[in-house]
């Protein structure tokens, strides 16, 4: 009887449930509105679930109104949504930024964000491909904590910004490693790769760079490219149209201003009449006010880039591939001045069967560069020197006369002058080999391959320009008379280069848990090989400029040259890694290598590096009493890495073998058997004991997140000091020995500083944000190098940073000859002088009163504040970006031969003004303040600065309006690049490092774009 009552109860209970259940559909899409493939959806508290299909949809049958729904997506948050009376419920997921960074790209490898020992920061290329940029490096500053840059020109195809992991850390080579899907050093480098191509980037700043040893000491930078996922195909197209102008030109002095000037160097250069002619602009032809930079530079230049993606595979293969264009004008009128970019990449994945898969990648991309027949540096000089009193442009059209020497750059910055044109064509590929050992579970075969051509021709014609000269009478065309100036004759010069890479790698590697204990043991062996032959030629004479081949030109004063070099290494590499209960992790890292840069006995190096963490927050004494702290990691590292790079006076890589005697052709060879023969000589002195420099690099750091894991911190600090340094020995050997001496290992030299990341991540109903900072600081001192015998102690680089200078110390400007008779002085002082401190009290003004420099041109300190906000289809990221702790010299080289700045002209000294702050006005190099060899202090400004770096504003069009089209994703967007700057130099961009101001300039970029998803 009791069964049966049960029986029926059961029922009863049953019926009623079903009599409840409600069915619920949906669809599950991303923050952009595209539909997510695969998203969980279960019922809490149950075993009731499914996953959204293709097209994000999803149909469940829930026990009750009550029932609490669960969508779960890996890298996104999980959300829970009640029934109630719901029958169609549509989720939008966010993004879990913590969980986007759970895996970050290390040498040879991938690690758990969690359980990483090391210092490494990471970018995703989602944020890298907002600036609109050719170069990649001019995204990267103010994104990351450990990374400073600077940018000193934007020229189209160049201009890329100079990066420093931790700052400066040697007096030689200071380029950080850039390695690009496992291969090191890899043609075209980091500037010219695809930011929509790129899936991470991370940058190894401790010991966790050690594993790549001897190139290594200034850090590493790991780039990894898309690949393709499981699925149907998905293709994108992402286009955009836009302009540049440069951040800032310099304002100069307008006629009057600088005929004024002209009579303060020399009374009665110009009369009152000719000073209200050039004021009142009455007579253009004979007394103009031109604007150089005007007739020169154009408002605006045009800039666009387009990517077509397809992506997609099965479990048996995969595949990304991408078209990219991109191109965009310079700055010049009337010139050729651009920069195109075309590129295919395809990554292709293979599962060959249980146990092993191959992976293939390739990159075909042109760089095609334009420029005019002369450099930037010397256009840039003559619109700076420019004198506004002469003719740029004659009132009817024509081209004025010349600056000097031929040359008015609204000639020479033409297509008119010739042309500059250079193709770089790479063609790279990598193939791996991943097996899974059957027999012995946990260990791995991986082997990876690359094969990369460079193909690079040149291409310079320089002809004549036709300027117009004035009769001085006749204003009008008639009174012109045409020359042919700059060159007698047309001019070709041709350069080629071929360039073949190889890279070949094997690594084994055994990761195993045993209980509560993990261990992971990687070796591996590394062989790499880069050869390049370059040839150049040049004629002259050519009958006309029609022509523009090599063989068309005369045999008469013909040139050809050409050289080679090879490079070859050879190392071996591993990592063992130890962590229990993933609460105390241990890691060694270590490489043996080898460079041909060094002799047989010198050539291999050892280099290791240690790291260890303890997850504090996993303690249970943390978990029971401090609660507010989800997540506390300490890390410490020591290490020791490598650097074989040698590098010219220039900052050039030099591939020069040191410790071999090295021969130099003289032009002026010997006469034998009426045959000029070359004569050869000892170019420079071997050094048979050359050998690496060393880095030692201490780092401490702490990693928290608080408030269930909406705020995070990230700070280290770090010493590193570099020893055995590269450098010449250049100021202890006279100069007058007339040797030339190779590369020692000569220097000492320390490098601290901190670095920290603070993120706030939030939402508020439709609105997602995400808020961080990023700062780096770092200062180095030099603890040893060549100083020159008898240097005062406070002149003496050693002690200070590296690469300051010396400078008279001003103390403002003598305003009348009483306060020259009252202190000491230069020979030779006026009222209006720059005065100079007497720093060692010995009454007079001499070379031993000059001090260093506590700053250089590169910022000790850079940080970033990254804003990203969502709110239902509109999403917005900012980027601040700001530098501290740099100066720049600027004193422009003016008078006679060019203009001044309008700054100069409102500041000066006068016998009218003599309470002004400025010195009076100077000729060329005449007065000694003026002098390079006499610099002071005066000139130098500080070179702070904030700016808005970046911004960009998007829109996504609502599925539902797309879906009859077949278009799962539209974005339409605007971006901007340098839209303001807050600084104190006003007359370039903060960033300059040329006194002259002779640099192309840096640019702002506004764009405008779509982004389609199929």
């Amino acid at each position: 009887m009791l069964k049966c009552i049960a029986g029926i109860a059961l029922l009863f209970c049953t019926s009623l449930a079903f009599a409840q259940s409600v069915t619920v559909s949906g669809t599950v899409s991303d923050a952009v509105g595209e539909t997510l493939i695969g998203v969980n959806v279960q019922v809490r508290g149950t075993t009731i679930g499914t996953v959204t299909d293709v097209d994000g949809k999803y149909s469940l049958q829930v026990p009750s109104a009550q029932s609490v729904l669960v969508f779960s997506y890996v890298g996104y948050l999980s959300q829970e949504v009640t029934v109630g009376a719901q029958k169609i419920i549509n989720v939008t997921m966010r993004e879990d930024s913590q969980n986007l960074e759970e895996v970050v790209v290390v040498g040879y490898g991938t690690q758990r964000k969690m359980t990483v020992t090391g210092s490494v920061a990471s970018v995703s290329g989602m944020e890298l491909r907002a600036s609109p940029t050719s170069n990649l490096s001019n995204a990267m500053v103010g994104r990351m904590p450990g990374v400073i840059g600077f940018q000193r020109s934007d020229e189209p195809g160049g201009g890329a910004t100079t990066i420093r992991i931790r700052g400066t850390n040697t007096l030689g080579s200071k380029d950080p490693l850039v390695v690009i899907d496992g291969v090191a050093d890899r043609g075209g480098g980091l500037n010219r790769i695809n930011p929509n191509e790129i899936e991470s980037m991370s940058v190894l700043k401790d010991a966790a760079a050690a594993i790549y040893g001897s190139r290594a000491a200034n850090g590493v930078i790991l780039i990894t490219t898309k690949r393709g996922r499981d699925g149907a195909p998905i293709v994108t197209f992402d286009g955009s149209y836009g302009f540049s102008q440069p951040t800032r030109l310099p304002e100069m002095a307008n006629s009057f201003e600088y005929a004024t000037m002209m009579n303060e160097i020399a009374a009665g250069t110009f009369s009152d009449e000719e000073l209200q002619k050039f004021k009142d602009g009455s007579d253009p032809w004979g007394y103009p006010n031109s604007d150089w930079f005007g007739a020169v530079i154009k408002p605006v230049s045009p800039l666009y880039r387009a990517d077509v993606g397809i992506s997609g595979g099965s479990d048996k293969m995969k595949y990304y591939i991408n078209f990219a264009a991109n191109g965009e004008d310079g700055v010049y009128k009337r010139s050729a001045n651009r920069y195109d970019q075309y590129s295919v990449r395809l990554n292709l994945d293979w599962k060959l069967g249980k146990y092993a898969s191959l992976t293939f990648g390739n990159t075909t991309r042109l760089e095609y560069k334009q420029y005019p027949a002369k450099d930037a540096g010397s256009i840039f000089s003559a619109l700076r020197r420019g004198k506004p009193t002469q003719n740029a442009i004659w009132p009817t059209g024509e081209p004025g006369p010349d600056i000097e020497y031929g040359d008015n750059p609204v000639m020479t910055a033409s297509d008119g002058a010739g042309f500059d044109q250079q193709k770089t064509y790479h063609v790279q590929n990598n193939v791996g080999l991943n097996v899974n050992i059957p027999w012995v579970e946990g260990l791995k075969f991986m082997g990876n391959a690359s094969y990369d051509k460079r193909f690079y021709s040149r291409k310079l014609f320089q002809k004549p320009v036709i300027l117009y000269s004035w009769d001085g009478i006749t204003r009008s065309r008639e009174g012109l008379s045409p020359g042919k100036r700059w060159i007698s004759d047309p001019r070709l010069t041709r350069e080629t280069e071929d360039q073949t890479d190889w890279m070949l790698n094997g690594i084994l590697s055994y990761d195993k848990t045993f209980g509560k204990h993990t261990i992971g043991i990687t070796a591996g062996v590394e062989a790499q090989n880069k050869d390049m032959d370059r040839l150049d030629a040049y004629r002259r004479y050519y009958l006309s400029d029609a022509s523009t081949e090599i063989n068309m030109g005369s045999m008469r004063d013909a040139n050809n040259a050409g050289y080679s070099w090879k490079e070859t290494r050879l190392n071996y590499f591993g990592r063992v890694s130890y962590n229990y209960m993933e609460k105390y992790l241990l890691e060694f890292v270590w490489r043996y290598d080898g460079s041909y840069r060094f002799p047989a006995d010198k050539r291999y190096g050892f280099f290791p590096g240690i790291m260890a963490a303890w997850r504090v927050s996993e303690e249970d004494f943390w978990k029971d009493n401090i609660g507010v702290i989800d997540y506390f990691k300490l890390r410490a590292s020591v290490s020791q890495t490598g650097n074989d790079a040698l590098v010219d006076a220039d900052g050039n890589v030099d591939r020069s073998i040191q410790y071999l005697t090295t021969y130099g052709k003289d032009g002026n060879g010997y006469i034998i058997n009426g045959i000029e023969e070359p004569r050869f000589f000892l170019s420079r002195s071997p050094n048979v004991n050359i050998t690496w420099e060393v880095g030692t690099t201490y780092n401490l750091g702490l990693d928290f997140k608080f408030l269930n894991n909406r705020l995070t911190w990230e700070s280290d600090i770090f010493y590193h000091r570099r020893t055995h340094m590269l450098i010449s020995r250049n100021a202890s050997i006279p100069e007058i020995l007339g040797i030339t001496l190779p590369r020692e290992n000569l220097g000492k030299m320390e490098n601290k500083g901190f670095e920290s990341l603070i993120g706030w991540s939030d939402k508020a109903g439709d609105f997602t944000y995400n808020v961080s900072l990023n700062m780096t600081y770092a200062q180095n001192k030099i603890l040893f190098w060549d100083e020159t015998p008898g240097v005062p102690e406070y002149q003496q680089s050693t002690g200070h940073r590296a690469n300051t200078s010396l400078y008279y110390v001003d103390e403002g400007i003598y305003h009348n000859q009483a306060e020259i008779d009252n202190s000491p002085h230069w020979s030779g002082a006026v009222p209006g002088d720059v005065r100079y401190k007497d720093v060692n009290g010995d009454g007079k003004i001499d070379a031993d009163d000059r001090v260093r420099s506590t700053k250089n041109a590169e910022p000790p300190f850079v940080g970033g504040l990254n804003l990203q906000l969502n709110w239902k289809q509109w999403d917005l990221m900012i980027l601040f970006q700001g530098a501290a702790g740099a100066e720049a010299f600027i004193r422009t080289w003016s008078g006679t031969v060019g203009n001044f700045l309008k700054s100069y002209y409102d500041a000066r000294w006068t016998p009218e003004n003599p309470q002004a702050n400025g010195p009076r006005t100077y000729e060329r190099e005449n007065q000694y303040w003026a002098n390079p060899s006499n610099a002071s202090t005066f000139f130098l400004t500080p070179a702070d600065y904030i700016r808005l770096k970046n911004m960009e504003i998007g829109y996504n069009i609502p599925p539902r309006l797309l879906k009859k089209a077949g278009i799962s994703r539209l974005r339409i967007f605007a971006s901007s690049q340098n839209v303001f700057i807050i600084d104190k130099i006003k007359v370039a961009d903060p960033e300059v490092d040329n006194r002259d101001l002779n640099n192309y300039p840096q640019r702002r970029y506004f764009q405008g774009g779509i982004s389609i998803t199929f």
